[in-house]
């Protein structure tokens, strides 16, 4: 799968694209696990890095950056995002030196985003068909590129509908039926198209594992399939997603928040470790987007609602943040709303857990967030939190890193031009002012960003900033 869409024309920036940029003297960390190289000159043309040596001659009308005291590492992806408005969330994302975004969904039609590719500081972006059940008609009709399914013969025209619309993968969400999930399954198989997404409520993560499906996101019932109760408690799951007698509330809270009571205690480290291997020999990826809980548990604290960041994104956005008003929480008394922070705090704790285990068993991980405008997340500084979750969870900063720069190269089979700082691969760089291997949040001390060739120095990015607040305020 080809990561399309490289970086062309919205925001401006000091660089002239044809010039050659040369940046010397930096600490380049180059996310392959090598040693951090101290004192290199770094030489980008076009939208390539040509040249990486303690010394590199400069050719006359060189733009040269002393990066003495700065660390330079590969430009970020975040790999689970459902991007919203491009003259609010690319800049954001620029500002953080996120470069890539896996767009996970948001009914946004693949000829807008095609066209969104070609701006100036867009991310390079890959984006998905969407594969559901019936109940997604629930909400109304179909959006663009997105495919409701019943039956496996619905699914196989399904994939082949997408596909042809160009595509970069499939996604397979909650409710689709068992024997559509797996006839999806063969046929991108048959055709070559990847497909990732949700594990389906009927489908164990080992089955989605032995389907092929590449990645699976949120850390869905992974748990549940570690469980002496798996069947069981699966079965209590569908009947909770297919239940008429509770509140679409309710039903939202038990399946993206399940109850610890039967399922922590009836965990299996021998069912685990098989399940781990299996993803490991299978390449099966993991997706935990572990900021998106955090978010959930501070939108009452003080500090984030007095969090400067709010500047940057619309009221109307950041109102649905509110538990009073956001369509998890607002039916919930005052000590409900309590209990269910209690219960997500918990279930936060154990997923850092199961992290830190499937990293030791050989489970590989990409970072990713799932903002999207109603999580309570910033965009671009959401992945920098997710990096120090991973981190938490046990895996170390230079494996954190890798998880938003090599990992996502390595996914979609594009290392040969993209993930690390190498001579040849697209200059697609962060330029950091401490090291982010001492301290992973240091990959938030941004000093400029390089996307596609462009340089974009802190004041460039502190501009744009201006500039997105600006359009935030304007946005009803």
């Amino acid at each position: 799968m080809k990561a399309a869409g490289f970086a062309a024309g919205l925001l401006s920036a000091t660089l002239c694209f044809a010039q050659t940029l040369i940046l010397e003297h930096a600490t380049v960390i180059d996310s392959t696990g090598a040693a951090p190289r101290r004192n290199q000159s770094v030489a980008i043309t076009a939208d390539r890095i040509t040249g990486i040596a303690k010394k590199i001659r400069r050719p006359r009308g060189a733009v040269v950056i002393n990066a003495k005291g700065k660390f330079l590492i590969p430009g970020l992806w975040d790999m689970h995002m459902h991007l919203g408005r491009p003259d609010i969330f690319f800049p954001l994302l620029a500002a953080n030196g996120i470069t890539g975004v896996r767009e996970m969904y948001t009914g946004t039609p693949m000829s807008v985003i095609r066209q969104w590719r070609l701006l100036r500081g867009a991310p390079r972006i890959v984006a998905p068909g969407f594969l559901d059940g019936p109940s997604m008609l629930t909400a109304g009709p179909a959006p663009p590129e997105a495919i409701a399914v019943a039956t496996p013969e619905q699914g196989r025209i399904a994939v082949h509908l997408l596909a042809g619309d160009g595509v970069d993968f499939l996604k397979v969400y909650n409710s689709l039926p068992r024997d559509a999930y797996f006839a999806i399954a063969a046929e991108a198989r048959a055709i070559g198209i990847p497909f990732a997404g949700h594990v389906p409520e009927a489908v164990s993560p080992l089955e989605a594992s032995e389907a092929g499906q590449r990645s699976e996101e949120h850390l869905i019932n992974i748990l549940l399939a570690c469980s002496t109760r798996e069947e069981e408690l699966r079965a209590d799951r569908v009947a909770t997603m297919l239940s008429g007698e509770i509140s679409g509330e309710e039903r939202m809270r038990l399946l993206a928040w399940p109850k610890p009571e039967g399922l922590f205690d009836t965990y299996s480290e021998e069912k685990a470790a098989a399940l781990f291997q299996t993803f490991a020999r299978n390449g099966t990826w993991q997706t935990p987007t572990l900021a998106l809980l955090a978010g959930f548990l501070r939108v009452p604290d003080q500090d984030f609602l007095r969090d400067p960041r709010r500047r940057y994104l619309p009221k109307a956005w950041t109102n649905t943040w509110d538990p009073a008003a956001a369509l998890y929480a607002h039916d919930l008394s005052a000590a409900d709303y309590q209990a269910l922070r209690a219960r997500i705090q918990t279930l936060l704790d154990r997923y850092k857990k199961l992290v830190g285990d499937m990293h030791r068993a050989g489970v590989e991980f990409l970072a990713g967030t799932d903002t999207n405008q109603n999580n309570p997340l910033f965009p671009g500084w959401s992945l920098h939190e997710e990096l120090a979750l991973l981190v938490e969870s046990g895996l170390t900063p230079m494996e954190a890193l890798q998880s938003a720069t090599r990992n996502p190269a390595l996914y979609f089979g594009e290392l040969r031009d993209l993930g690390t700082v190498e001579a040849g691969k697209f200059a697609d760089l962060v330029l950091l002012d401490a090291n982010p291997l001492q301290d992973i949040h240091n990959t938030q001390k941004i000093a400029a960003v390089v996307m596609g060739g462009h340089y974009y120095s802190r004041q460039d990015l502190d501009a744009i900033l201006d500039k997105t607040a600006a359009t935030a305020l304007s946005v009803h």
